[in-house]
């Protein structure tokens, strides 16, 4: 079970359907910002309009040469020309996923328990997202938050996959990357604030940037 792609960046971003700007636009405003990797999650649109922004999305960030996931979806994933897609826990198994996307292509897992990460740590997937940490606002029905002894352990039964924390994450938690030892941070909500999409991106990147160059320095 090792990780297809080598490098994976502190910062995580994902699209939501609660901005009031397309999903398209989204990701370009994500790849202006400096963002490195991006998710495009969708939970309300069509299917057709689904495939229509996220093949506009992915051909924003092939342009970039950045990484950009489909949430739920694989066949969306495909169609679009996407990098790959993000699978929580009651979609589509990854060995099914994998035989519809491209070869190479990412596929991401969402974790929200010990069991589950057991289940994942036996698939075939490159990243992992990992939470709640916190309250979201972007997630209304949420699994139990957990505590840092439960991510500790759940990191142990991953390893050495590439974790991401999810829910509820601000700025300061970059810190967390360091403590618990996780390798980046997945944000949607703490991007923005109210009506304004991506008003909070620069200090978001910035922090990510500075994680990168300390890997590199160390």
């Amino acid at each position: 079970m090792k990780p297809k792609v080598c490098h994976f960046p502190a910062l995580l971003a994902l699209t939501s359907d609660d901005w009031g700007v397309s999903h398209a636009r989204q990701t370009e405003i994500l790849l202006d910002a400096g963002v490195k990797f991006i998710q495009f999650r969708s939970k309300s649109l069509s299917t057709e309009n689904f495939l229509m922004e996220a093949r506009l999305a992915a051909k924003s960030a092939k342009q970039k040469g950045v990484n950009l996931v489909i949430n739920d979806d694989p066949w969306i994933a495909t169609e679009s020309g996407a990098d790959g897609v993000h699978l929580g826990m009651t979609d589509t198994h990854p060995d099914q996923a994998r035989r519809l996307l491209a070869e190479g292509a990412m596929i991401g897992r969402t974790v929200h328990s010990l069991a589950e990460a057991h289940l994942v740590a036996s698939e075939d997937c490159d990243y992992v997202g990992l939470g709640p940490y916190r309250r979201s606002q972007t997630k209304r029905e949420l699994n139990p938050v957990l505590e840092q002894a439960q991510i500790q352990e759940i990191l142990a039964v991953l390893h050495p996959l590439p974790v991401y924390l999810i829910g509820g994450l601000e700025l300061a938690d970059f810190d967390l990357i360091g403590e618990i030892g996780v390798t980046g941070l997945a944000v949607c909500s703490a991007l923005s604030k109210r009506d304004a999409f991506g008003v909070n991106l620069e200090a978001f990147v910035e922090r990510a940037q500075a994680f990168q160059t300390m890997e590199v320095l160390s």
